[in-house]
């Protein structure tokens, strides 16, 4: 029985080195362990991004996050770059809300370019997620482009409603 308590713990606990075999037949067995690799780097860069944005964005700017792992990193990791609170229509973070008085300028994460090309007037890319240790991770490939979006198509009250889903 200790054994069999040591493989598992071996491979259910996030303990074993990044990046070596046995961190990556860990992260196969239990498919969420490389999800917070990178979030410091990811709020990094969006206060990056932030920072090069005219000051009336500033004053009334959203991070608009499409996973509740986005939201999680910059929730996490953002006060310390003094950035807002993300909102997502992710599960439990859709009641939330989008905050009042609502953003008029977002930065987002894990949303795709039509998405937000269909919901705002302008959109631009402002970066790409990547993280130091080269390692992928799940909630963010295929959502690498952090974009800077303006002057949402409807209401936010109308936007929020159609922006509620569950993964």
């Amino acid at each position: 029985m200790a054994v069999a308590g040591l493989i598992t713990a071996a491979l259910t606990l996030p303990i074993a080195p990044l990046g070596t075999a046995w961190w990556r037949m860990a992260d196969a067995a239990t498919g969420n362990f490389n999800m917070e690799i990178g979030w410091p780097e990811m709020a990094a860069s969006v206060a990056r991004i932030r920072s090069t944005l005219p000051a009336n964005d500033q004053a009334r700017l959203g991070i608009l996050a499409g996973d509740e792992g986005e939201a999680g990193a910059i929730n996490l990791y953002g006060p310390a770059y003094g950035l807002p609170t993300a909102i997502s229509g992710m599960n439990s973070n859709w009641m939330r809300g989008y905050g009042d008085p609502p953003p008029e300028t977002v930065v987002t994460l894990g949303l795709r370019r039509d998405f937000l090309e269909r919901n705002f007037a302008s959109c631009e890319l402002a970066g790409r997620l990547t993280n130091p240790l080269g390692i992928e991770n799940d909630a963010t490939r295929g959502y690498e482009d952090i974009f800077v979006c303006r002057q949402l198509r409807q209401s936010w009250p109308e936007f929020w409603k159609q922006f509620r889903y569950y993964g």
